[in-house]
C-alpha cells in the first residue's frame, strides 16, 4: 500500500465516526469494511493474517458475553447490597470505593460491563445533575485506565497485547505501576465530586432514570459487536504495520505521547491497532498511557465514555467541561513521571 492511499483510509478511519451520525452507531461494521479494503490494497492476505484475526476477539467476546449475563442476572441484588452500604457510609467512601472496585473489575469484566456498573451506581446514588456527570467522568477515567491491565478489558488492551506479543500478564507488568496509582486517584476524584449538592434533593425526590435491563441476547449482540470491531482493527493493524514501522519511529518518545491526545476524538483502539506492531516497551508504555487517559477527555474516546454517557444521557459538552481539565492534568503528571523514570 503507497502512502497516498493509506493517508486516505487513516483519514476515513479518523474522520468517518466523527461526521457521520450512522457510521457512528455501526461504527463496528465500518471498521471491518476499512480492514478488509485496506488488507486487499496492501496485497497482506495471508493464511496465518486471516486466522490471527479470527482468534484475538475470541477471549474478550467471550468475557463480554459471560459478564454481561450475569451482570444483569445480579443487578438487583447489587443494587440491594449498594442500598445497604449507602445507608451505613458515608456518600463519598462509598462513591470512590464503588468505582474503585469497578475499575478494577474491568479488567477482567471488561471495560464495557464496567461503564453499565458505573451507570447504574451513579443513577441509584441520586447524584445532582452536575455532581453526576462528574462523577461518571472520573469513573471512566478510572475504568479507561483499569482495563487495560488484561487483554480481557477492552479493545485496546486486546489488540496492545496481540501486536506486542505479550501473554496475559505482560500488560499488567508493564503498565500497573502507573495505571493504578491513576485509577485510585481518579476514584478518590470521583468521592469528592460526590460531596456536591447541587439539586441532589431534588433528585432523591425523582423517580429513578430506567437504565436498559440486560438480557441474554443483548449479552450475543454485544459480543457480536465487539468481535466484529477487533477484527476489524486486527486487519487494519496488519495492512497498516509496513507504513507504521516506517514513520511510527520518526517521532520523538514524546511526540508519540502528545500526538496520542487525539485520541480524544475517536476510540483509542484504533491508534493501537496503527501503532503497536514491534514497539519497544518504553515507548508502548507512554503511546498507551497518552492514549488511555486522552481517550477519557471526550466521549468518543474510550468504549466507557459511550456506554456510560448513552446510559445517563450525558452530553458532549457537559463531559468536555469536566475531561478536557481532568485529562490534561493527568496528561502532565504522567508525562512528567515518564521523563522521570527514563
Amino acid at each position: 500500500m503507497n502512502l497516498a492511499v493509506g493517508v486516505v483510509l487513516i483519514d476515513l478511519l479518523l474522520l468517518g465516526p466523527v461526521v457521520s451520525r450512522t457510521i457512528e452507531e455501526h461504527i463496528e461494521l465500518f471498521f471491518l469494511a476499512i480492514g478488509l479494503l485496506a488488507m486487499t490494497l496492501a496485497g497482506a492476505w495471508r493464511w496465518e493474517v486471516a486466522s490471527r484475526a479470527a482468534e484475538v476477539p475470541l477471549g474478550i467476546t467471550l468475557t463480554v458475553i459471560v459478564a454481561d449475563v450475569i451482570f444483569g442476572r445480579m443487578r438487583e441484588q447489587m443494587d440491594r447490597a449498594l442500598g445497604w452500604i449507602q445507608a451505613r457510609t458515608a456518600r463519598p467512601i462509598v462513591c470512590s470505593g464503588a468505582i474503585l472496585v469497578i475499575a478494577l473489575l474491568s479488567a477482567m469484566l471488561t471495560a464495557i460491563v464496567a461503564a453499565l456498573m458505573l451507570a447504574e451506581l451513579v443513577e441509584l446514588m441520586r447524584l445532582g445533575p452536575r455532581t453526576r456527570v462528574r462523577v461518571t467522568v472520573a469513573g471512566c477515567f478510572a475504568i479507561g485506565l483499569g482495563s487495560a491491565l488484561t487483554p480481557l478489558g477492552g479493545p485496546l488492551s486486546t489488540l496492545a497485547a496481540s501486536g506486542l506479543g505479550m501473554g496475559f500478564g505482560g500488560l499488567f507488568a508493564m503498565l500497573a505501576p502507573y495505571v493504578l496509582p491513576g485509577m485510585f486517584a481518579c476514584a478518590i476524584v470521583a468521592g469528592r465530586f460526590a460531596t456536591g449538592d447541587d439539586g441532589a434533593s431534588a433528585a432523591a425526590a425523582a423517580p429513578p432514570v430506567v437504565l436498559i435491563r440486560e438480557s441474554a441476547v443483548r449479552a450475543l449482540v454485544r459480543g457480536l459487536e465487539v468481535y466484529v470491531f477487533i477484527v476489524g482493527l486486527v486487519l487494519i493493524g496488519e495492512a497498516f504495520a509496513p507504513l507504521a514501522a516506517r514513520y511510527v519511529p520518526m517521532l520523538g518518545q514524546s511526540a508519540l505521547y502528545w500526538a496520542n491526545t487525539v485520541s480524544a476524538t475517536m476510540d483509542n483502539a484504533t491508534l493501537v491497532a496503527l501503532e503497536v506492531h514491534a514497539m519497544d516497551r518504553a515507548r508502548a508504555r507512554a503511546a498507551i498511557l497518552a492514549l488511555l487517559v486522552a481517550g477519557g477527555m471526550l466521549i468518543p474516546g474510550n468504549i466507557p465514555n459511550i456506554v456510560a454517557a448513552g446510559a445517563l444521557r450525558i452530553g458532549a459538552g457537559d463531559w468536555a467541561r469536566i475531561g478536557i481539565p481532568m485529562g490534561l492534568v493527568l496528561l502532565g503528571i504522567y508525562f512528567a513521571i515518564l521523563r522521570l523514570a527514563g
